[in-house]
């Protein structure tokens, strides 16, 4: 009984340490960009995106996730979250490939490497019998981004 301990006290500890390592490097450019966009934005911002992300989704299932909802909010600095379902991993030629795609659509692009990171992340943590379920991605003055697991 103590070994089963002692191995999921460590297994949830170097999950830990991979999650601060993934926010501390994998979304701190990105973050500082999203801020800035949404820094003065108002509901023209908030549309723009939409129609930018909705424009994209033939690219989003290419890059490897399906595109599922998304949530908005309109308060005093807006923010959207949008959710995406996990298919499967694409080689770095096609992540290349895809950022050609959407070299004008800077949202678009930006969404797309935090989907790549959430997947990257993914890869480099043992979960055992979990996959990757779901990526949520929140776009305003707080960004920030969610992985959720599933049994395989």
């Amino acid at each position: 009984m103590k070994k089963i301990l002692e191995k999921t006290k460590e297994a949830v500890s170097n999950v830990t340490e991979k999650v601060v390592s993934f926010k501390d490097n994998y979304i701190g450019d990105e973050q500082n960009e999203i801020i800035e966009d949404f820094k003065e934005a108002g509901s023209n911002k908030v549309k723009e995106t939409l129609e930018s992300i909705n424009e994209s989704i033939g690219i989003i299932k290419n890059a490897g996730y399906e595109f599922k909802g998304m949530g908005v909010s309109l308060g005093l600095s807006p923010s959207i979250t949008l959710s995406f379902h996990y298919l499967n991993s694409i080689s770095d030629e096609e992540k290349e490939d895809i950022f050609k795609q959407v070299e004008e659509k800077k949202m678009v692009k930006l969404v797309l490497k935090l989907l790549f990171k959430a997947g990257d992340f993914y890869k480099s943590i043992n979960l055992g019998e979990h996959s990757l379920d779901a990526v949520n991605i929140a776009l305003g003055l707080s960004p920030g981004i969610s992985l959720t697991f599933k049994k395989k």
